[in-house]
């Protein structure tokens, strides 16, 4: 490990098609190439992270291996779901694969919550604390990987259900990636409302760490507009200056079962996701008197963990 804690950042937003999957699995390939151990959670039941690396998510269950609707519902710790590369990506990305059956955890888990009041092992009055105890399973499981991983992505499901406040009571960190498009602003409002119960709930240290802007033509003015809209709104040392662009490079690379980092011609692309995490490193000591701070500077990283 390169960071002394491992840091868990989820990538967030309840609409679809604003470039969660995509920038959720750039991020970590990008750590990987800097020399961070990246471990990528996919809860989303579409597991299109998953297969964003050629992996079939099928094929997992068929083999009889783990997957994270075992996190919920058999309580696996993520160290014995975990699945890696080989000698790709040198050892240092691994992947918690997603499952289609995803989408039916929380009814399976609220039949639990039944089973065990009409079993009278639990009365009605007991429900709210299983409830509470379902929603922490995923942090519980994603823990057995701090101090052996620098970095856990988490890519979510485009809704704010049981899944996505899982992962929210899991996080350290979460980036609410958005085009540029009046109907990705629109839904922000909810989304941060959905932060702040977690908070108050289940987990009072959750920090952002930015709002990304994806499909981004700098060419054009509205596109310019929605980004500094998005600093009025979160401040400009909340929303990246970095914006990921346009490019069928990222389509490609997804079809290929590969990441862009292993695409030799999306040079552009990849270079775009590196200047992303070090503005998300870098930002820490600039930033020391805000609240919401991203990631703590590499250097005072390096400090920690060699002093």
């Amino acid at each position: 490990m390169r960071f002394p804690k491992t840091q868990v950042i989820a990538l967030v937003n309840q609409k679809g098609g604003c470039g969660k999957t995509t920038s959720a699995v750039a991020i970590s390939a990008a750590f990987s190439s800097l020399g961070y151990s990246v471990c990528l959670a996919d809860t989303d039941p579409q597991c299109n992270a998953t297969e964003s690396f050629g992996v079939r998510a099928e094929s997992i269950v068929e083999e009889g291996k783990f997957t994270l609707a075992d996190a919920y519902l058999k309580k696996k710790p993520a160290a014995d779901i975990e699945l890696d590369f080989g000698e790709r990506f040198e050892g240092r990305l691994t992947l918690l694969p997603g499952n289609r059956g995803l989408s039916s955890v929380p009814l399976k888990l609220e039949n639990e919550i039944q089973i065990a009041i009409a079993d009278q092992e639990k009365t009605t009055l007991d429900s709210d604390e299983m409830r509470s105890e379902q929603r922490v399973r995923l942090k519980r499981s994603l823990d057995t990987l701090r101090g052996k991983r620098d970095v856990v992505v988490i890519d979510t499901p485009p809704s704010l259900d049981f899944l996505m406040v899982s992962t929210l009571v899991a996080a350290d960190w979460f980036i609410i990636p958005v085009f540029p498009s009046g109907y990705d602003l629109k839904g922000l409002e909810l989304l941060m409302r959905t932060v702040s119960k977690v908070r108050e709930r289940y987990n009072p240290g959750l920090m952002l760490a930015g709002v990304l802007l994806g499909n981004y033509d700098k060419t054009a003015t509205l596109d310019r507009q929605i980004h500094e809209m998005l600093k009025k709104r979160f401040g400009d040392g909340v929303v990246f200056n970095t914006t990921v662009g346009r490019s069928v490079r990222m389509r490609d690379a997804t079809v290929r079962g590969q990441t862009i980092f292993e695409l030799p011609e999306a040079q552009a692309q990849s270079q775009q996701f590196l200047t992303l995490i070090h503005e998300m490193l870098n930002r820490g000591s600039k930033k020391k008197d805000q609240t919401l701070n991203p990631l703590p500077d590499e250097q005072v990283f390096g400090k920690v963990a060699n002093g």
